[in-house]
């Protein structure tokens, strides 16, 4: 697990998709895929990025790698579960208080570009169909995620 972060994640939001699907209509088991996803994600919110080069003990270069950015785990972790969840108004609620929750322990202006970018996402891909109230709430929620992120 600790060697593919990105391979975890994926597991989680195949089953948080999975949960969403017509079939299962689960989205207490996608919201808690999302809380691990959240937590996971506040552990990687710090900047500790893995290096780009390992050298042996002589110096010599053996590895360059392919670095994993926190906008490419973001990714990785909320856009198919906002995708498939979109009518599931808890689920887009959920991902926003998630947000709101990582953005307000993390530094650094590119991070937070970053989490307003999925907030924007969430919030103009909720459906125009849901009911009034539904949409408040959402909206609600968006505008606690840009005022975190203000701070």
């Amino acid at each position: 697990m600790s060697q593919d972060v990105e391979f975890c994640i994926n597991q989680l939001v195949e089953v948080a998709v999975r949960a969403l699907s017509l079939g299962i209509n689960d989205p207490f088991t996608a919201i808690g895929c999302i809380n691990h996803l959240g937590a996971t994600l506040a552990k990687l919110s710090g900047d500790n990025a893995s290096p780009l080069y390992i050298y042996d003990e002589n110096g010599k270069l053996r590895i360059i790698t392919k670095p994993l950015t926190f906008d490419r785990l973001m990714d990785s972790a909320f856009n198919q579960i906002r995708q498939y969840g979109k009518e599931t108004v808890a689920v887009q609620i959920r991902l926003l208080e998630i947000i709101a929750e990582i953005a307000s322990h993390t530094v650094g202006a590119n991070k937070k570009s970053i989490f307003r970018r999925h907030a924007n996402m969430i919030k103009l891909g909720c459906s125009k169909d849901m009911v009034r109230e539904d949409l408040i709430d959402i909206e609600e929620k968006y505008r606690e995620v840009i005022e975190t992120l203000k701070n």
